[in-house]
């Protein structure tokens, strides 16, 4: 089995830099487990993409542990792309939105 390329957009670290902002506020543990629970999914993501359904188009989303986000994400030929990293108690239907170029 092959790991992908992981690319993450601009979109998905402005999600992840807020969702962090927003948990550092609770707790530097919590806000740190955030970003530990990120890095093990993307690290799953890289072996296992096509375990996940798609659920638009092309997009594909997997849950992160214990935090209520998905990543939204594309596979390619040989790249995982990563396009939001989304709330999943935000209105869905900004989830597929590019919001930054």
């Amino acid at each position: 089995m092959k790991d992908y390329h992981i690319l993450i957009e601009e979109d998905a670290k402005f999600d992840i830099a807020e969702g962090y902002d927003w948990y550092s506020k609770i707790s530097s543990t919590v806000s740190s487990d955030f970003l530990i629970q990120i890095k093990r999914t993307i690290s799953y993501l890289k072996v296992n993409p096509f375990l996940f359904q798609v659920v638009y188009k092309d997009y594909r989303q997997v849950p992160i542990k214990k935090f209520p986000f998905v990543i939204i994400y594309k596979v390619d030929v040989q790249s995982i792309k990563i396009y939001r990293v989304f709330p999943t108690n935000t209105n869905p239907s900004g989830k597929f939105k590019i919001l930054r170029n």
